[in-house]
């Protein structure tokens, strides 16, 4: 009967067609969760993914220790059968360094669509394509309702290790936590610079020196790519800048050599290679963006709020830094504003 509704809704062309599609999907999903208390004491896992949801109950811990909002959320177990929960698609215009959006009720304006279909997702991205738009195509293990459902635990989260799967954990529960409307650059930054932090001090405090230098190290590389990709994105913002009153097919063919060039000088990595071999166009590149954060912004934001508010927890500085937002305006304004003395503001 669902599934008629959907096809229904769909044929009418109603603007909820995706939506109800993909809701009627969530709801599946959800619907066989089994409460992982039952899952470990029934054995219906395997040994590894056993010990992967005791870690879970332990991060978790860590993490409401720390202020974030857990609530009912990673209680529950979903077994898939593949390594993602759900395939993503962003798309950018060959010579425009602006993603397309689209937007959706309580979180606005976003620069990405889900879908819990591959055929469904590339589908979309054969009509974008049409539309003469570069695409990026993802895949991902694991995605935060933003507090509205209870969000599980799916087995290919469980596929990360250790340290992998804690910063998964920090990231999606601190958009549980803060969500600011149609700033999804804004919250996807904080959510990498929060996980950062907290994976950190989380296996210091385990003792686990081994995975947290192992971290440290694949930090170190991530910031040699967020480097590197700035410098590309100015690159390109400069290429298409110089080249406005050409045709199209000039405008993309330059493009396309500063691309080149920025692949063929990436930096040497000592543990992973945030570069990689596929190909990048403006979707691709705007996409890292998202996830690549100026983590100098944020400690900066954080170490003015933790001299005036010790001792410090992640979980104020959010708190706070939710209730500037309010004020100024954006998120980004809001950091700014968390140094500043109440004579300075405005």
């Amino acid at each position: 009967m669902r599934g008629l509704l959907v096809s229904a809704l769909c044929a009418l062309g109603l603007n909820s067609c995706y939506l109800t599609k993909q809701g009627y999907r969530q709801l599946g999903l959800l619907t066989s969760r089994e409460p992982i208390d039952d899952v470990l004491k029934e054995d219906k896992a395997s040994a590894e993914q056993k010990q992967k949801l005791e870690f879970t109950r332990k991060t978790l811990a860590y993490a409401q220790s720390e202020g974030l909002k857990t609530g009912a959320a990673y209680k529950d177990f979903v077994s898939l059968n593949g390594e993602v929960v759900s395939y993503t698609i962003q798309a950018a215009k060959p010579t425009e360094m602006r993603l397309k959006t689209w937007w959706f009720p309580v979180v606005g304006s976003v620069p990405y669509l889900g879908f819990f279909d591959k055929a469904d997702r590339d589908d979309e991205a054969s009509d974008l394509e049409r539309d003469g738009f570069e695409i990026y195509k993802g895949g991902v293990a694991a995605y935060s309702s933003l507090g509205w459902f209870s969000d599980p635990v799916y087995s290919s989260m469980l596929r990360r290790s250790d340290v992998e799967l804690a910063h998964l954990y920090f990231h999606e529960l601190t958009h549980r936590t803060i969500w600011l409307q149609d700033g999804v650059e804004f919250n996807e930054n904080l959510a990498e610079y929060v996980a950062d932090a907290l994976t950190g001090s989380y296996f210091k405090s385990l003792n686990r020196d081994g995975e947290l230098t192992q971290f440290r190290e694949a930090n170190a590389d991530y910031e040699l790519f967020r480097v590197w990709l700035k410098k590309l994105r100015q690159d390109l913002e400069r290429s298409l800048t110089q080249t406005e009153r050409m045709p199209e097919l000039i405008r993309v063919s330059e493009k396309s050599k500063v691309i080149s060039l920025a692949v063929s000088l990436k930096p040497i990595y000592k543990r992973i290679d945030f570069v990689g071999s596929h190909p990048w166009n403006n979707a691709r590149i705007l996409a890292a963006g998202l996830y690549s954060p100026d983590v100098l912004k944020f400690e900066r934001a954080a170490s003015c709020f933790g001299a005036a508010n010790a001792p410090f927890k992640i979980g104020n500085f959010l708190k706070a830094l939710e209730k500037s937002a309010e004020k100024a305006g954006t998120g980004f304004l809001a950091l700014e504003q968390m140094c500043q003395s109440p004579g300075q503001e405005g």
